[in-house]
């Protein structure tokens, strides 16, 4: 019974200098500075305020990571070295260089461009892209670097006669998703006078075409100078030309960012000046 009783004894004071050891090794740890973790975000919260802007980070890293939909001639494409080429192509890698950066071309679909800004996935896009409303209210736009005209296509040998924007509304229409043309057109539709079924829409310009060659569509609506190379590849013409789609061309960069759109903003100042605008157009024979 005694044995017993020291065997117990012995077994409650194991046990409390084990609690005791796992207490000291607690107080040890809290003591020190807890390591960056997701759990622990206290740590980066503080940063906020002294965080670079956006423009430094581009500086710093020397890349400028650019956003585009290469399926655009004469604007931006990839050529059969997969070389990206076009007027926007040229643009961007001249504003770069006089930023002292690379470019990294992340090409993806017209109607993703925006959110990729607003997202952080790219630094900014150039994708000879309108700054319209609906845009301006997730980024922001530098100032137009090109205005161009929009026209409707149909087949080289189609009838099809257009006086005036509306005249649209009787036949069936192809457009590139999230384009300004699709704008348009959708407020057509929601005004009553097209039904949606008349509008078939395409993340690439190509395939549009396809279906106005093979019949699947009566017209397209995009911009001249892409539809200007659409002429020389494809049985279509050019049957009617307007302005009103066009806002003109921008670059999209993300809100609250005014270091890199000033910065932006005054490379294309000087490049205007500089007639280097003009040489592009000239280049790329964009009206």
């Amino acid at each position: 019974m005694k044995a017993k009783k020291t065997l117990s004894l012995l077994l409650c004071a194991s046990v409390i200098v084990g609690m005791l050891g796992m207490m000291s090794g607690c107080s040890n740890s809290t003591s020190q500075s807890p390591s960056p973790s997701a759990s622990a975000p206290a740590e980066s919260a503080p940063a906020e305020t002294g965080t670079a802007s956006l423009l430094d980070q581009i500086k710093s890293s020397g890349v400028m990571v650019v956003g585009t939909s290469a399926t655009n001639a004469p604007w931006e494409s990839i050529d059969a070295d997969g070389n990206y080429v076009g007027y926007d192509m040229d643009l961007i890698n001249e504003i770069a260089s006089r930023m002292g950066v690379e470019v990294q071309i992340e090409d993806m679909a017209f109607d993703a461009l925006v959110a990729a800004v607003q997202t952080g996935k790219v630094n900014v896009a150039i994708a000879s892209m309108g700054a319209k409303e609906e845009r301006k209210e997730k980024v922001d736009f530098t100032q137009m670097y090109h205005q161009q005209m929009n026209v409707y296509i149909a087949q080289k040998d189609s009838d099809i006669s257009i006086a005036n924007m509306e005249d649209i509304a009787a036949y069936n229409v192809g457009v590139q998703s999230g384009t300004l043309p699709d704008q348009y057109i959708t407020g057509l539709v929601d005004a009553g006078k097209m039904k949606d079924s008349q509008v078939s829409r395409y993340e690439a310009p190509e395939n549009m075409i396809l279906d106005l060659e093979a019949g699947r569509i009566d017209l397209v609506a995009g911009d001249k100078n892409q539809a200007k190379v659409f002429e020389g590849m494809y049985n279509v013409k050019i049957i009617y030309e307007c302005s009103f789609f066009g806002t003109g061309e921008n670059i999209a960069v993300p809100k609250n960012q005014p270091e890199l759109l000033g910065e932006l903003d005054g490379i294309l100042d000087d490049l205007r000046e500089e007639g280097f605008l003009d040489e592009l157009a000239l280049k790329w024979e964009v009206d």
